[in-house]
């Protein structure tokens, strides 16, 4: 029997981590919501930053990786966009005892998406019906054109993530597309898709900004609080470590470039752990 993995803080220290403890407990006393009726409530952390972690406006969501999962797979509603024919791709992502049988509610062909997203009544339907909506990652280009001015451009929180379809391989076998005389690798591996979908499920997102606050989810309020101070851990860690550039690391300074930390629901105030002009490090 494997023995459990042990979680090390990489940021909090033990000052910060009954701070946040305090801070979580409060949004739970100070809450509106009955939170017996509502324990899906998301808690958010709102990170304060002394610099911009963007220069320009970004939509696209970034995967941060936590300590306690969020979410599972089995109990989010997943829309999958693939590329033409989608026979390739469907057929053995759904295949009886594939690793992917029942991950997607629903596999459609980008054209499909395509047609969905030009009427706005629709497009609507896939963002308020969909916990997320992945596409295959040779896809991206077309995409951010496409949803601009859509209810996906307006707000990040459900943007299209990208999947990919095999892992990378130098040696991939290569096949000529139908209608062209171009060379395509149409590999499809589930054990593979269903691992990226675990991680994206089970982990939060973030978009870079121009401004000086980001926000992220940090998991659900029915959480324990040891579990949101491991996951609040998990983000500093992601977003202060350079070694997870170019996609984390975008808070520069390490903690000296974090001025304040808070917690709070989506219709809550905000609990501070710490404020820059409050505490010292």
């Amino acid at each position: 029997m494997k023995s459990k993995r042990v979680y090390e803080f990489k940021v909090l220290a033990s000052d910060l981590k009954a701070k946040s403890g305090r801070a979580i407990e409060a949004l739970r006393g100070h809450s509106k919501v009955d939170l017996d009726d509502a324990p899906n409530q998301k808690v958010y952390l709102i990170i304060e930053t002394r610099l911009p972690t963007s220069k320009s406006k970004e939509v696209i969501p970034r995967i941060i990786p936590l300590a306690c999962r969020v979410r599972k797979v089995s109990d989010s509603k997943i829309l999958l966009v693939t590329k033409d024919p989608i026979s390739v791709y469907k057929i053995p992502l759904t295949k009886k005892g594939s690793a992917t049988e029942d991950t997607f509610d629903k596999i459609i062909p980008f054209r499909k998406f395509r047609q969905l997203i030009m009427n706005k009544k629709e497009a609507n339907k896939l963002y308020h019906n969909n916990d997320f909506i992945f596409i295959d990652h040779r896809l991206n280009r077309l995409i951010h054109p496409l949803l601009h001015n859509t209810v996906f451009g307006k707000t990040s929180k459900k943007y299209p993530l990208m999947l990919q379809m095999a892992r990378p391989s130098a040696e991939a076998k290569l096949v000529k597309s139908k209608k062209s005389q171009k060379m395509k690798d149409e590999r499809v591996d589930p054990e593979y898709v269903q691992k990226q979908v675990q991680i994206i499920c089970g982990g939060t997102t973030f978009v870079p900004s121009t401004g000086n606050c980001l926000s992220v989810v940090i998991g659900d309020i029915s959480m324990t609080t040891s579990a949101l101070i491991l996951n609040i851990d998990s983000v500093l860690n992601y977003l202060l470590n350079s070694n997870f550039k170019p996609v984390g690391g975008v808070i520069d300074l390490g903690m000296d470039g974090v001025v304040g930390l808070n917690v709070k629901l989506a219709d809550s105030t905000a609990i501070p752990i710490f404020a820059e002009n409050k505490d010292k490090y």
